[in-house]
C-alpha cells in the first residue's frame, strides 16, 4: 500500500511554465561526511532547480522562498504567480522563490531514468534543510548580480504546506541565523509510525450522512470478511460484486475500496484547485435510489447484507451498496480494485529483495523512501478504537501498511521517527515561526494543532492560528478547512470565484505579522498578539 502523499493535489502548472524559467544551483550531495547513515559518502555536487519571481522585487527587500516539498517544483507555480506568497512579495517588495527538494522533478543527485536504494541514502530531511540553507547562503540569482540577496544579508522567510511546512519550521529552527522567520502551514511536524487518525478529521467533518454510510458499507464488507474468515464462497460473491477475482487477497481487496477517501485530502476553496471527487463519492452512495444498474454478481447483494447481519430488504442499504460498488467498479472500465501499482502494492508475501533492484525516479519512490526511514504515517484499519466505526477495514492492519518499505527497499526496521521529532513533534515552537493549520486537515493530527493537545495562545513571535471555513461557503458544501488552503490565491484572470472571508482573513493576518518580523532583528524580543481564526 502506497502511503498517500502529503501535499495536495494542484494544478500541473505547465500554463505557467513559460513564465517562470527554471535555473540550475549546485549544491553538495552528502553535506554530513561525519555521519555514518550516509556512508559510502561522496565529495560531488548536483543540480537543484529554482525558479524566481522578480516582478515586486525592490532593492533591499526580502527573499521568500516556497519549499517544493515532495513533488516537482512545477507543481508550485502557482504558489507563486497569485498566492500568498505573491502578497508578501507585493507588500514588501521582495523576491519570490521556488526550491526544489532534493530527488523530486530534476533535482536528482545521480543520472539516469531509475535509482537504486543505495542511491537514495542522500535523502533524508537533515539533508533537504541543508540544501536549503546553503541555497540561501551561495545563489546569486540572473540578473539580479548587482544585489547581495544571500541570506543573512538579505531576510530570507521561508513558507511550505505540509511536510514542506514541517521543512521550513526546522529550518528556521536548526539554521536561525540564516532564515529570519517560517510559515509552517499543516506542517507535520511530528512523524508518526501508526498513523490511523488520518481519518478522524474526515469522520469528524465529513457530511453526516456520508460518514454514516462509509462505516456501515465498511462494516458490511468486514462482517463478511473477518466474522466469516472460512467461506471462501461467501467472500467470492462479495468481490465478484465488486467484479473482483475471487483469488484476490482480501487485504488487497479491502485497501482498494478505501482509496475515495484520500480524494478528501484534496479538497480546496478554489475549485481551480480542488478537487470535487470526494462530494461525488457521498452523493453516491447516499443516493436513495440505485444509480448504476444491475452488474455481474449484484444480484447477491441481499444475501451479502444478511450474511453480515443486516436487513436484507432494506432498499436504501441494498441501493447504498450498489451505489458503492457502482462507484468503484463502473459498467464502462475495469475495477479499480484490480489494478495494482507493481511498486506500490507488493506484499510481504513476495521475494525478499535482493538490495539490486533499480527504481523510476518518482515522486512516489521518493517519498515512500521518507515514510519509511523517516516519517512513518502508515494507516492502518486496525488500530482505530474499538468504540469508533472506521473508515477503512479493520483488516488493514500496520504490517500491511509498511510491507512495501521491505518488498520494495528491503527495509525491515520501522522509521527512526526519532530523527525528526528531536526538533520538536506536536510540542514544536521556535520564534518567528507561525505555525496554521485548517480544522479539517486529515494531517491536523500530525501538527501541533492535534486535537487533544493544549492551546496555545497566538503572539506575532509565534502566531498558531486554525482555520475553519463553515461548509456554506466552500463550493462543495463541505465544511472545511483542509490542507494548507492559505498558501493558494486568485489569480486576476480568474473569474466566479469568491475567496472565503476565513481565508482572506488569514491570509492578511500573515501578512502583517511577516510585516512585524521584517521589522525586527534577530537579537530583539519579539511581542505582540494575533488572534486565531
Amino acid at each position: 500500500m502506497r502511503v498517500p502523499l502529503l501535499s495536495l493535489s494542484l494544478l500541473t502548472g505547465t500554463t505557467l511554465a513559460a513564465t517562470y524559467k527554471a535555473h540550475n544551483f549546485s549544491t553538495p550531495i552528502d553535506h554530513f561526511h561525519n555521519e555514518t547513515r550516509y556512508a559510502p559518502h561522496t565529495n560531488h555536487t548536483f543540480n537543484l532547480r529554482y525558479w524566481f519571481d522578480a516582478d515586486h522585487y525592490e532593492p533591499g527587500g526580502p527573499v521568500f522562498v516556497i519549499a517544493a516539498g515532495e513533488t516537482n517544483g512545477e507543481d508550485r507555480f502557482e504558489f507563486l504567480s497569485n498566492g500568498i506568497v505573491t502578497q508578501l512579495a507585493a507588500t514588501y517588495h521582495g523576491l519570490g522563490v521556488i526550491l526544489e527538494h532534493r530527488y523530486y522533478g530534476e533535482s536528482y543527485p545521480f543520472p539516469g531514468d531509475d535509482v537504486s536504494v543505495e542511491d537514495l541514502r542522500f535523502l533524508s530531511t537533515e539533508q533537504s534543510l541543508a540544501d536549503y540553507a546553503y541555497f540561501a547562503q551561495n545563489v546569486v540569482f540572473p540578473g539580479l548580480e548587482e544585489f547581495d540577496l544571500t541570506a543573512p544579508n538579505t531576510p530570507w522567510i521561508a513558507y511550505g504546506g505540509s511536510y514542506a511546512g514541517a521543512q521550513v519550521a526546522f529550518m528556521r529552527k536548526l539554521y536561525p541565523d540564516i532564515f529570519h522567520g517560517a510559515v509552517s502551514s499543516s506542517g507535520v511536524t511530528a512523524a508518526i509510525v501508526d498513523y490511523w487518525k488520518y481519518y478522524e478529521p474526515i469522520r469528524n467533518y465529513g457530511p453526516v450522512e456520508c460518514i454514516e454510510a462509509i462505516q456501515t458499507l465498511t462494516d458490511i464488507i468486514d462482517r463478511i470478511l473477518i466474522d466469516h474468515p472460512e467461506n471462501k464462497t461467501l467472500h467470492s460473491q462479495l468481490k465478484s460484486a465488486f467484479g473482483v477475482e475471487s483469488d484476490t487477497d482480501n487485504k488487497d481487496f479491502v485497501n482498494g475500496l478505501s482509496t475515495p477517501l484520500g480524494t478528501f485530502q484534496s479538497r480546496n476553496w478554489d475549485p481551480a484547485v480542488g478537487s470535487y471527487e470526494f462530494r461525488h463519492y457521498c452523493d453516491n452512495i447516499t443516493a436513495p435510489d440505485p444509480v448504476y444498474p444491475v452488474t455481474n454478481g449484484t444480484a447477491s447483494l441481499p444475501g451479502l447484507l444478511k450474511a453480515a447481519g443486516y436487513n436484507a430488504s432494506d432498499t436504501a442499504l441494498l441501493a447504498s451498496l450498489r451505489n458503492y460498488i457502482g462507484y468503484m467498479n463502473p459498467p464502462s472500465s475495469s475495477s479499480s480494485t484490480e489494478s495494482k501499482d507493481e511498486d506500490e502494492d507488493k506484499n510481504e508475501d513476495e521475494d525478499e529483495p535482493t538490495g539490486n533492484e533499480r527504481l523510476p525516479k518518482s515522486d512516489g519512490t521518493s517519498w515512500n523512501y521518507q515514510v519509511c526511514t523517516e516519517w512513518g504515517y502508515f494507516m492502518p484499519g486496525s488500530s482505530v478504537p474499538p468504540h469508533i466505526k472506521p473508515l477503512i477495514s479493520r483488516l488493514i492492519d500496520l504490517n500491511y501498511t509498511s510491507s512495501f518499505c521491505n518488498s520494495i527497499y528491503g527495509i525491515s526496521t520501522p522509521p527512526n521517527i526519532t530523527l525528526i521529532n528531536q526538533h520538536g513533534g506536536f510540542n514544536f515552537s521556535y520564534p518567528r515561526v507561525a505555525i496554521i493549520g485548517g480544522t479539517a486537515d486529515p494531517w491536523r493530527d500530525a501538527t501541533p494543532h492535534a486535537e487533544g493537545l493544549p492551546g496555545r495562545k497566538s503572539t506575532d513571535a509565534e502566531p498558531f492560528m486554525l482555520i475553519d471555513v463553515p461548509a456554506e461557503r466552500v463550493w462543495d458544501g463541505i465544511r472545511g478547512a483542509v490542507h494548507h488552503w492559505d498558501q493558494n490565491g486568485v489569480s486576476s484572470n480568474q473569474t466566479g470565484v469568491e475567496v472565503p472571508v476565513e481565508i482572506v482573513a488569514a491570509q492578511s493576518e500573515i501578512v502583517r505579522f511577516v510585516g512585524v518580523w521584517l521589522g525586527e532583528d534577530e537579537e530583539e524580543t519579539l511581542s505582540g498578539s494575533a488572534e486565531d481564526l
